[in-house]
């Protein structure tokens, strides 16, 4: 007899299942045994963690423009490897914009200090390169006089890339224009609350309506309008220099104030782009091979997958000393295609096969890598491999698994809390392995994975 049939008679003995109709015979199980692909795929969509658009002067009752004195604020949390990246046209411009280097300001120095004070020194004037250039609050197509064109917008900047307004740009007549110095127009500052990590930003509107912006036409007045802004963990999300605008709303903004389009854009794209850590897996015939759900973690390694993707615990202890009905473990840790293990970023996913016979279930535990101990995974009675025909499973299983807390640090907000991975955290007051409920963190779980089982050859 092989050991893998000694586990499956030992487990009916001990289930009480002594009858042939409920185990079968040895060669009977070997017979009606499969081999299964498991595939967990990383299908998270997000490209920020989060965004909003800023649109009503505090004190302010309805949406509008910045006059000198005027001031927008608005606010987030945000985790020490975030980027701040905003936008707001300069409004007497064809389409000119205030807004961040592409991959934004970064809101933690490299030893953990959040940036606060003033930022404008990191903010630049920008030309969309989507209409041509005309005198500021002067040329026929720029914000303040584009309602009254006669002939529409202005046409087409012959140079149709994203570039930095100089301290004298080109106009369309060929001539240059002295552009005031940014600080004379805009003032950004930033505040951060350190209990709750949530910084705070100021927009300010610092002209001066009677000398800032002098034209051929005299002295004109400066005007800020509403903007949107996005936190990133260094991604480009709105522009990159030198190239097209993308046609998600940026043009919207540099040339009318219009935040809409680019906020409608970024909204669903809002999110925790989590890796997930390579994982365990066990196919068993009776219950809870990884976990209790409602009772301790049992310290045979869970926490340490939980707590920093590390499998090699809990892969040792299912290996060396098998829980009872578990007939195979193992771990899952190198990427489809990918030539060494590592974690499993948006786009890629882990494979892995299993052989299991009738009766028996699959159990498997993955980190979500940007949370104090949380992981994707099956529940304590893992998924059935076989229906009640015997029929073997295929398809998508992702509706079976779900988000547990192990319940061995306290949770901080994911991809923002300073405490995520290594070092050790406090406990948490909860000790107990339970689900992660929606008032916790809402996001559909289908938003972060997807599992699918096949037949192998």
């Amino acid at each position: 007899m092989s050991i893998r049939s000694f586990r499956g008679s030992a487990a009916c003995a001990a289930l009480g299942l002594l009858t042939l109709s409920a185990c079968g015979s040895d060669d009977d199980a070997e017979q009606s045994s499969r081999r299964f692909r498991v595939r967990i795929e990383n299908v998270a969509p997000f490209q920020q963690l989060k965004s909003g658009r800023f649109d009503t002067k505090v004190s302010g009752t309805s949406p509008g423009p910045l006059a000198p004195g005027d001031t927008y604020e608005f606010s987030f949390t945000a985790g020490l490897n975030h980027r701040l990246s905003f936008a707001t046209m300069f409004g007497q411009s064809n389409d000119w914009f205030f807004g961040t280097e592409p991959q934004g300001i970064p809101l933690y120095s490299a030893e953990g200090q959040p940036l606060t004070g003033d930022i404008t020194s990191r903010v630049l004037l920008w030309d969309a390169g989507t209409e041509v250039d005309e005198e500021p609050a002067v040329g026929p197509h720029t914000g303040p006089k584009q309602s009254a064109s006669t002939d529409g917008p202005g046409i087409k900047d012959s140079n149709a890339m994203v570039r930095r307004v100089g301290t004298r740009p080109v106009l369309s007549n060929g001539q240059t224009f002295a552009m005031p110095d940014l600080a004379s127009m805009i003032r950004v500052q930033l505040a951060h609350d350190a209990a709750t990590h949530r910084f705070t930003v100021r927009i300010e509107n610092v002209s001066d309506d009677r000398v800032t912006l002098n034209t051929s036409e005299g002295i004109k007045p400066v005007r800020i309008s509403p903007g949107v802004w996005t936190v990133t963990a260094g991604s480009e999300p709105l522009f990159t220099e030198g190239q097209p605008d993308r046609g998600q709303g940026l043009e919207a903004i540099a040339e009318g104030g219009d935040t809409t389009a680019l906020h409608t854009w970024l909204t669903p794209l809002n999110g925790v782009a989590t890796p997930l850590s390579p994982g365990v897996f066990a196919v068993h015939n009776t219950t809870a091979p990884l976990f209790t759900e409602g009772a301790q973690d049992r310290g045979q390694g869970l926490e340490a997958l939980a707590e920093m993707g590390d499998t090699s615990s809990l892969a040792s202890a299912l290996s060396t000393t098998p829980p009872m009905g578990v007939s195979a473990s193992g771990t899952f840790n190198t990427p489809v295609d990918a030539a060494a293990p590592g974690p499993l970023l948006p786009g890629h996913a882990y494979e892995f096969t299993v052989t299991a016979r009738p009766s028996e279930r699959l159990s498997f535990a993955t980190m979500f890598g940007q949370s104090n101990d949380w992981v994707f995974g099956t529940d304590e009675q893992g998924i059935a491999l076989f229906d009640s025909a015997n029929t073997p499973l295929a398809g998508d299983i992702t509706s079976r698994v779900y988000l547990w807390d192990v319940g061995t640090e306290l949770d901080e907000e994911p991809a923002v809390g300073p405490h995520q991975g290594p070092p050790e955290w406090s406990l948490d007051t909860d000790r107990t392995v339970r689900r992660v409920p929606a008032s916790r963190y809402a996001t559909p779980l289908a938003q972060h994975l997807r599992v699918t089982v096949s037949e192998a050859n």
